[in-house]
């Protein structure tokens, strides 16, 4: 079934409703991968709407709605996110098709080249940016500051970013996908002072997963998101980002 998907490029693993995962995937094109009751399944994701469906399981199979209904009633999915080049994403709402896991029968073609059209420019983009500014040497000063984090224990990559531009990256990390998905998360977060202000200013997100953690903390007029390994303790990460401030 989901081995039948294009690969995708991994965008990270956590943990989260079904509601949480449309919300912020609203510039996110590519599969959900779900494990869970020791069966498996897949979405197909577009800008923050369901595509198509399934679930397998030893009891079980579903497809369509009702594996879309099915995912839902879970209070939490394990998932993996994966994100496709316009024509990873024709190819599996192709292979969708042929195991009627489409939510919208019909719509694959429209889908795809809608997918092509809205991308076409992300695209163009990430190539430039990847051959004048490999992930780990971007120009001016913040890229310094950026590789000098790296080298702490347990960091696996930095980026930093404003207004949905991701302007410097270190490390292995697809700073697209990274910036978008930091980006939904932080509108939330900033989101939270109004319906509590006893809450104060917004001064840092961690968000763990499987793998490790995401921290996404205010830098100057930017913000940085740092990835960590598990073992890195909250004390050290707050330190770095102290550090990093001082340098500003």
């Amino acid at each position: 079934m989901t081995d039948k998907l294009p690969e995708g490029k991994v965008v990270g693993e956590m943990q989260a409703p079904l509601q949480w995962i449309f919300s912020h995937t609203t510039r996110f094109s590519g599969a959900v991968r779900i494990t869970m009751q020791d069966g498996k399944g897949f979405m197909l994701v577009q800008k923050g709407e369901p595509l198509a469906a399934q679930f397998m399981h030893p009891l079980k199979s579903l497809s369509g709605p009702s594996a879309l209904k099915y995912f839902g009633s879970q209070p939490i999915l394990d998932f993996g996110l994966f994100r496709y080049e316009p024509r990873e994403m024709q190819e599996a709402l192709a292979v969708s098709a042929e195991m009627q896991a489409l939510l919208q029968p019909g719509r694959e073609s429209l889908v795809a080249d809608h997918s092509g059209e809205s991308n076409g420019h992300d695209i163009v983009t990430e190539t430039e940016h990847e051959d004048t500014v490999p992930n780990d040497a971007s120009p001016g000063e913040v890229p310094d500051s950026l590789g000098t984090l790296l080298k702490h224990p347990g960091v696996t990559a930095v980026a930093c970013f404003a207004e949905g531009l991701c302007t410097s990256s270190v490390g292995k990390i697809d700073a697209e996908s990274t910036v978008a998905f930091a980006e939904d998360l932080l509108r939330w977060a900033i989101r939270l002072p109004s319906a509590a202000p006893s809450n104060g200013a917004f001064v840092q997100m961690t968000l763990f997963y499987r793998g490790g953690n995401v921290v996404i903390a205010p830098y100057g007029d930017e913000y940085l998101c740092v990835f960590t390994r598990p073992e890195v303790q909250f004390g050290q990460v707050r330190r770095m980002i102290r550090e990093m401030h001082g340098g500003i």
